[in-house]
């Protein structure tokens, strides 16, 4: 992908989740080398660089961050609605899902990356099941990333359990040296481990997850407490709840990433934020598969980093988690001030970085040149433009979205996602029952 050098002028920018005019930040070798007020950042940077300006009219924001992401799910929306969570699962997941074929991963995952970066969302955090015939699968899942331009991370999911397809399940063994395979072929998609759960992945699997993240630098996903039937299950079995038994198990701390933790104690939740893990709150699945609001404020308010992700991708957008994470705080609450609009674009964007330990989400120094340019036009001119973009903002407000300093979407869909949506209804017509 091309890397260009260049300074980029914004009449209106977020900065922080914070309105800023006339901002200015270079860009060189992907990442944002300088930033602040435009003629201090020009003068510094010299007559030389070439300009990038976008007016008034626009707003520029960082790029939005999915910190939980399963995108083969695309196959699964319409059709699968309101189905309880058990049935969703067995009759629509696992009848779904392991009949893809790589390509059929390929263009699938092309299609939901391509959606994605047109809702303004420039980096995902993809949690893949289906590696129990080897890598092929994740390899093109990743090629799909590198074809759009998404930043991807890459959370290889390690499932043992008998009760999932085959097609998801491998030994301890396998499930490392493939892990460790795509590591060192693919440095790009920052792959990191992933045991699925409590009830899909082994405890001996689930501690080695945990040494090899220590091992080799890298983040550990897991999905915990989505549901109220695991907590059962954990204290019934082992006379523990769902993030003690994670603590037990020696993989709860600052590379744990929990996916939901929304049915947990107060107990569970002071843990998490002593041991220094982080949560990806996924508010639009939550409500679409009735699993239940987790304590956002509880956890912030306990210092723990809380992303946003949009998991089982019925609408993967961006804006819409952050306005979904922000109403369900208020209804929780029942307070309208629970949770306001800036930390919500804030779990969509720096805290979720922060969460996944990618270094995007704001358009500060340091970090990657991920950004977003909105149409600012449709913002009344008394409106804050954070409380614009997360309460009243639309997907159709994105008018071109860059990674690494790089154009990859312009408003409008690339002949690869317009391919990619013809071959997805292909593959739809062949594997849904």
């Amino acid at each position: 992908m091309n890397q260009p050098h260049e300074l980029i002028r914004c009449a209106r920018a977020l900065v922080r989740g914070q309105t800023r005019l006339d901002y200015g930040f270079v860009v060189r070798n992907g990442r944002i080398e300088d930033a602040g007020d435009y003629r201090d950042v020009a003068t510094r940077t010299g007559p030389r660089l070439g300009t990038r300006s976008f007016p008034a009219d626009r707003l520029v924001v960082p790029g939005f961050v999915n910190g939980h992401s399963h995108a083969y799910q695309i196959l699964l929306r319409g059709w699968a609605d309101d189905l309880p969570f058990a049935q969703w699962r067995s009759d629509a997941l696992y009848k779904v899902v392991p009949q893809l074929t790589p390509d059929d991963v390929y263009w699938t995952f092309t299609a939901a990356f391509s959606e994605m970066l047109s809702a303004g969302i420039t980096t995902v955090a993809e949690f893949f099941y289906l590696n129990g015939a080897g890598n092929e699968h994740a390899e093109a899942a990743i090629r799909a990333a590198d074809d759009t331009g998404i930043r991807l991370v890459f959370a290889r999911t390690w499932m043992d359990a008998d009760y999932v397809p085959a097609q998801f399940r491998e030994t301890l063994d396998q499930a490392r040296a493939r892990t460790m395979h795509l590591m060192q072929r693919y440095p790009q998609a920052n792959v990191c481990v992933a045991p699925h759960s409590l009830h899909a992945a082994s405890h001996e699997m689930i501690r080695a997850a945990a040494e090899f993240a220590q091992l080799y630098d890298c983040m550990m996903h897991v999905h915990v407490a989505e549901a109220p039937y695991e907590g059962n299950q954990t204290l019934e079995a082992h006379g523990a709840s769902p993030i003690a038994l994670l603590d037990r198990l020696g993989a709860l701390n600052e590379r744990t990433v929990a996916i939901h933790a929304i049915h947990i104690s107060e107990d569970e939740k002071r843990l998490i934020a002593q041991r220094g893990a982080r949560v990806v709150h996924n508010p639009m699945t939550n409500q679409y598969l009735g699993d239940g609001i987790c304590d956002v404020i509880g956890l912030r308010s306990l210092g723990v980093t809380v992303g946003l992700g949009t998991d089982a991708d019925v609408k993967p957008s961006g804006i819409d988690e952050m306005r979904a994470a922000t109403l369900l705080q208020k209804l929780r609450q029942l307070d309208g001030s629970a949770l306001g609009a800036r930390a919500a674009f804030l779990m969509g964007t720096s805290d979720g970085a922060r969460a996944l330990r990618i270094e995007t989400g704001d358009l500060t120094t340091g970090n990657f040149a991920d950004y977003v340019v909105l149409d600012a036009s449709r913002i009344d001119a008394y409106s804050p433009e954070v409380q614009a973009l997360v309460y009243r903002g639309q997907d159709s407000w994105v008018q071109a979205a860059f990674v690494g300093g790089a154009r990859v979407y312009t408003g409008e869909a690339s002949a690869l996602a317009r391919q990619a949506h013809l071959r997805v209804k292909e593959i739809a017509e062949r594997v849904i029952p």
